[in-house]
């Protein structure tokens, strides 16, 4: 350590001497500062190392290049921390990097060695390996104090799009289940599903090893009670003999109100972030902005002749240009024996503004005339998923040539095209036997439920960049 303080020692004097040198030449006046730290930190191009298979199935390896000045990366000077939020894609060679230093006031930038003390000037043009934590330095050009930060080079160490799924104990309660449907309430998964003439009712922590807990109602739920099961506000709701109750925890319920006799409510669909969606006796879908006390009929700007008659479920959309709007899209199948020759589900959707004074918009249909359109599957279901949405079926109906559970349906343009993507798998070794009842849910930290109905088998998955916390990107000074 003496020899490193030694060095700067002579490399500060030399500094001195020749700015003396400079000023006795003119009545140019040099002022040192004491001060400085790390103001930008950023990386050069670095190499990729990807694996691929040969069309005989061999494994090999090739090399392409990332352009590391599209990672930003953020300077905590509190903590004295520099890294990059969004880390550099997996099989990034993170040992051999090239990066561009700037510090306040000229400081003089040195880099500790990995294992001793023993600091390197910086080098625009040298390699650096970040395969762990650096400490860089940043001296004074007075000499007389420096800064210590810690960089850290974030590389992922998985594939942000691949799908990881976990097998959970199968539940053979769950197969005498002849309809289900489950919802995400409070860090839990709530399965509600028809058994005979009532509905019975588990729970599991979303955070769990998938042990069920059979909850205890107090009142007595109807057989199709689990087809109007919605979430709106971290309150349970749904429809329970013509009465629209609601719950805390799937075994207290009150009574909102009677919607059927009232407004002729047939069937909850869903939540958006303000209203609550339903069926009505036609068929036409209604809502509610007051938590079901009150319901009213919403207009229908397509054919209703074209409205499902069983829904596969509701999602939601904050646009992206009005933050106080947002798209509300449902799904469904037309009943079994109507529109036969068809082989395609029916997708509906409609734009809600909440700023005062918006206009009230109409439910338009999804459905056109392209080759992607969402199939028509027997217990079709319906979520978002992340920025997506996401569709599961049994098997097919109408003239549908479709598979049962044979893929996962992807749309990114909320639900007018259909398709399948390799990043959206159902789990290896999924059956549901020769049932088609399942359920799906997405619970609050993005991972996807499948719950079959046919053997008990219940899976847990999640697309890995779902997963990955977000950094702090910006600090108090």
């Amino acid at each position: 350590m003496k020899r490193i303080i030694q060095c700067l020692a002579i490399l500060f004097s030399g500094t001195f001497l020749l700015a003396s040198c400079l000023s006795d030449n003119g009545d140019d006046e040099f002022v040192y500062y004491d001060d400085t730290a790390i103001t930008s930190f950023s990386l050069g191009t670095l190499n990729q190392y990807l694996h691929t298979l040969s069309s005989e199935g061999e494994d090999s390896v090739y090399k392409v290049e990332v352009t590391g000045s599209n990672y930003k990366f953020y300077i905590d000077q509190l903590k004295r921390e520099i890294y990059n939020p969004d880390s550099l894609p997996v099989g990034t060679d993170a040992a051999h990097v090239i990066c561009n230093v700037s510090s306040k006031n000229s400081g003089i930038v040195v880099i500790k060695n990995v294992d001793s003390d023993t600091l390197a000037y910086y080098s625009s043009t040298d390699s650096v390996d970040f395969s762990q934590p650096r400490e860089f330095r940043v001296y004074s050009v007075g000499g007389l104090t420096y800064r210590a930060y810690t960089v850290r080079v974030n590389v992922h160490k998985e594939d942000p799009d691949s799908f990881r799924w976990n097998s959970l104990p199968a539940d053979a309660r769950f197969t005498a289940m002849s309809g289900m449907k489950a919802v995400a309430l409070n860090g839990k998964v709530m399965l509600f599903g028809c058994n005979g003439n009532a509905t019975e009712v588990f729970s599991a922590e979303t955070s769990g090893n998938g042990s069920w807990t059979a909850l205890t109602p107090n009142v007595s739920l109807s057989a199709d009670a689990y087809k109007s099961v919605t979430v709106k506000d971290n309150m349970l709701y749904t429809l329970n003999n013509g009465e629209l109750i609601s719950s805390a925890d799937g075994q207290t319920w009150n009574t909102v109100s009677q919607p059927t006799a009232q407004f002729g409510v047939s069937q909850l669909i869903g939540a958006g972030s303000r209203k609550i969606y339903a069926a009505g006796a036609d068929g036409k879908p209604m809502s509610s902005a007051d938590n079901g006390a009150t319901w009213t009929a919403d207009n229908v700007g397509g054919d209703a002749e074209n409205l499902p008659a069983s829904y596969a479920g509701l999602a939601s959309f904050v646009l992206a240009t009005d933050k106080n709007s947002e798209r509300i899209i449902f799904a469904g199948n037309p009943a079994d024996d109507a529109f036969t020759s068809d082989s395609t589900a029916m997708v509906w959707s409609k734009i809600e503004e909440y700023a005062p004074g918006s206009i009230e918009h109409s439910w338009m249909e999804c459905n056109e005339a392209n080759h992607y359109q969402l199939p028509r599957l027997t217990n079709l279901k319906m979520a978002r998923y992340g920025d997506v949405l996401i569709a599961i079926g049994g098997k097919a109906l109408g003239t549908s040539t479709a598979k049962a559970f044979e893929k996962i349906y992807v749309s990114s343009d909320n639900g007018l095209t259909w398709l399948t993507d390799d990043s959206y798998v159902l789990p290896e070794g999924f059956t549901n036997g020769s049932s088609n009842v399942f359920a799906i849910a997405v619970d609050g930290d993005n991972c996807l439920w499948i719950i079959c109905g046919g053997n008990g088998q219940v899976w847990r998955g999640r697309l890995n960049k779902l997963g990955w916390a977000e950094n702090q990107t910006s600090f108090t000074k």
